[in-house]
């Protein structure tokens, strides 16, 4: 999409499906020809159980020294901010030319949010005016249906446990904000007090309100509920890009984005998602996935059942769904939010994936069927390879050359010829990086695309305020996912709250 400044390429020139408030898919280096197919035989020998991309059981030798097993999630997150797309699933690649992103591409939280208290009532509190997010009544798990069902502005962060469980968290640091705006404790973004409720009105017509006094009530509540959207949106972003971002990325891509922009990706005034980014770059986050996670002192717990047919409950692994009290996420165990408590790292970034997303239980497989194809399906790496060489993506070597980077040797890769752009990603940060973070070609594409969405975004701290600084952290400019988490009241204080 760089070469053409903005543009998409003409297969990927996108049509947002109607009605909705989407953006579309497009590319990033579309000037590069797609990678010659290789079909189901090669996808197979590096990504099936036994294949080159099998990592086996998480060891201590994989694990990551600095990126905390909380961050997996996180991305997760950030991933589902950014992206649905609908047309396709886990289980097939798309043959359509046209993939529509009915999520605009903007990291702004509407996965949290819906569509706002008015499009999406269900998500909110009535009794807060609809100014705070509901939980479940004991606060240890989102909002659910009698049947289990997340209340939430995204299902697909109720997939596992853990990322249900940073969902509450942000759900408890909005609330949080909003209780700070309502006492006065904190400002909003721009270091403004949210004018005071109107003094001794009733709220409802039933305590004799006049229409005039409803209005200025009412006025009350939306003003709260947008400073405090707003705050946590700023603080957010300010995570992805000063704290995930340098944490996942060469540090000096990252300042060289920040300091002078993008130099291939160029978002135009209509933002898209390059699929370079969506179906390859941006799920570096598949190593580093666990194969079993220590969730608090009392429970532990694979990503998924060793035994496909286990039932939900009483629950031993990390599906998603309904969570209890003695299965709630103590978030030291995640981040280092406890001084006395090393958390548990990720697995660091390379080419290798735990077994267990190799060998996927079918039932976490949107679509998949027991028989024939239930093996290939079943496993993340081979359906990553496949969907990029159906999306007609680049190979890693030419994507490299572009940015001026002399690619990876075969030797480096352990392959022979133009080989898959995540995959080459994934062995550029093993091979260049030691699998600490991504290398050249990763860390370029994941910073211009999130930091150029950011900036195309009007409503982004970047671009309404880039001299703006968090104002809820235990100094004024710094905040992190530490921070937001003992600002939530989930991990132990280290000071006040910043006015």
């Amino acid at each position: 999409m760089n070469a053409l400044h903005g543009s998409t390429s003409r297969r990927f020139a996108g049509r947002a499906i109607a009605g909705a408030p989407g953006g579309d898919f497009g590319r990033m280096f579309p000037g590069l020809a797609a990678r010659r197919p290789t079909g189901l035989k090669m996808a197979r020998e590096l990504g099936l159980p036994g294949g080159t991309m099998d990592g086996g059981q998480t060891t201590a030798e994989q694990e990551s020294t600095h990126l905390h097993a909380g961050f997996t999630f996180f991305g997760q997150f950030v991933d589902h901010d950014l992206t649905l797309e609908p047309t396709s699933a886990l289980d097939r690649v798309s043959e359509t030319n046209v993939l529509p992103d009915v999520r605009p591409p903007r990291m702004d939280m509407d996965n949290l949010y819906g569509g706002g208290p008015t499009v999406n009532p269900h998500l909110y509190d009535r009794t807060s005016f609809d100014t705070k997010l509901l939980t479940s009544p004991d606060g240890v798990d989102l909002n659910r249906t009698a049947g289990g069902m997340a209340l939430i502005g995204d299902p697909r962060n109720d997939e596992n446990l853990l990322l249900a469980q940073l969902h509450l968290a942000f759900v408890k640091f909005h609330n949080r904000v909003v209780d700070g705006l309502r006492t006065d404790a904190i400002t909003d973004a721009l270091g403004q007090r949210v004018p005071a409720k109107p003094p001794d009105e009733p709220d409802t017509e039933q305590d004799g309100a006049t229409l005039e006094q409803l209005l200025d009530v009412d006025n009350y509540h939306r003003e709260v509920f947008a400073a405090a959207r707003q705050l946590v949106r700023w603080h957010y972003q300010w995570i992805i890009v000063h704290e995930f971002l340098p944490m996942v990325a060469d540090p000096a891509v990252v300042e060289d984005v920040l300091a002078y922009g993008a130099r291939f990706f160029r978002p135009g005034v209509r933002p898209f998602i390059p699929i370079e980014f969506a179906a390859a770059a941006f799920r570096f986050g598949h190593p580093t996935v666990r194969s079993a996670y220590r969730v608090n002192r009392g429970f532990s717990g694979r990503i998924f059942p060793d035994d496909p047919e286990a039932p939900a409950t009483p629950r031993t692994d990390l599906r998603g769904g309904p969570v209890d009290a003695e299965h709630a996420v103590d978030w030291s165990f995640l981040f280092p939010t406890d001084p006395g408590r090393p958390a548990q790292f990720a697995r660091k970034i390379v080419a290798t994936l735990n077994t267990q997303l190799l060998d996927l239980p079918v039932s976490a497989v949107p679509g998949a069927k027991d028989g024939a194809l239930a093996r290939p399906v079943a496993s993340l790496a081979v359906c990553n390879l496949l969907r990029s060489e159906a999306l007609g993506l680049p190979s890693g070597q030419d994507v490299a050359r572009t940015i001026g980077e002399v690619p990876l040797t075969d030797e480096d890769l352990e392959t022979v010829g133009p080989i898959y752009l995540w995959y080459y990603i994934l062995k550029e940060a093993e091979v260049v990086a030691g699998g600490s973070r991504l290398g050249p070609v990763g860390s370029r594409v994941v910073a211009e695309v999130l930091v150029g969405l950011l900036d195309a975004d009007s409503t982004s701290f970047r671009a309404t305020y880039s001299r703006w600084q968090p104002t809820l952290g235990p100094r004024p400019g710094r905040f992190g996912i530490v921070d937001l988490l003992r600002f939530a009241g989930i991990a132990p204080p280290t000071g006040g709250l910043s006015r």
